[in-house]
């Protein structure tokens, strides 16, 4: 029930921070990912601090490519979606509804991104 993109102001929950560093690390250094993995599920906010510091602009990089990416495919679908008839598709609002939505909270996600670095 935990929201990872906040809706209302497009921030990133912690945990996105750390799953997206954790493959960082597990591509680039295994062992690292390990220990970063262990002070994870310890909740040992000190090691995950520093891993985060350590790492933070290809954490950062890497959050970027994934809001672009899924702001790419909000655009795609939605366009994709009104070009169905509605009388045929009738759940088309929805999912136009639904994709707005998306572009909404990932183009507030990308701005705070932009503001980091």
């Amino acid at each position: 029930n935990e929201l990872l993109f906040q809706t209302l102001t497009g921030e990133i929950a912690p945990k996105v921070w750390d799953i997206f560093l954790y493959e960082i690390l597990q591509n680039n250094d295994p062992g690292s990912a390990q220990q970063f993995g262990m002070a994870c599920q310890n909740n040992d906010e000190g090691t995950k601090e520093q891993y985060h510091g350590e790492y933070f602009t290809y954490t950062l990089d890497a959050l970027k490519q994934h809001v672009y990416s899924i702001l790419s495919d909000a655009e795609n679908l939605t366009m994709k979606a009104q070009s169905y008839d509605i009388n045929s598709h009738p759940r088309v609002p929805v999912i136009v509804a639904h994709n707005q939505l998306v572009s909404q909270t990932f183009t507030m996600t990308a701005a705070l991104l932009e503001q980091m670095g």
